[in-house]
């Protein structure tokens, strides 16, 4: 639970205005809406604007979908010794972190 809540804030505060990495059933449905919007729209601003939208939002997407396919892949082959890469990896990103203070946060 505190590892979403990590990320969510981290996408928020550092990614401001790129879509959530959490939260991919909302980003594969925003994206689907934009797709129909974009081929079956009749108002030429909602067009636009779910175009822009579908543009930022694939990529996450995508990049979920063939991590996922990555991961079952390696689960399949590896078992449990898989979660060495990640686990490695997550470990590797807190050493090598950035050395400043993190962002503050706005007063409420």
């Amino acid at each position: 639970m505190s590892a979403m809540a990590v990320q969510n804030a981290l996408v928020q505060v550092a990614l401001a205005g790129t879509p959530s990495t959490t939260a991919m059933t909302a980003n594969v449905t925003r994206f689907t809406l934009d797709l129909v919007d974009v081929l079956f729209g009749r108002d030429p601003d909602t067009t636009t604007s779910a175009l822009r939208r579908a543009k930022a939002t694939w990529s996450p997407i995508a990049g979920f979908a063939v991590g996922c396919g990555i991961g079952a892949a390696c689960e399949g082959a590896f078992a449990m010794r898989a979660l060495v890469v990640p686990v490695s990896l997550a470990l590797l990103a807190l050493v090598i972190g950035p050395n400043e203070s993190p962002a503050k946060l706005p007063k409420q």
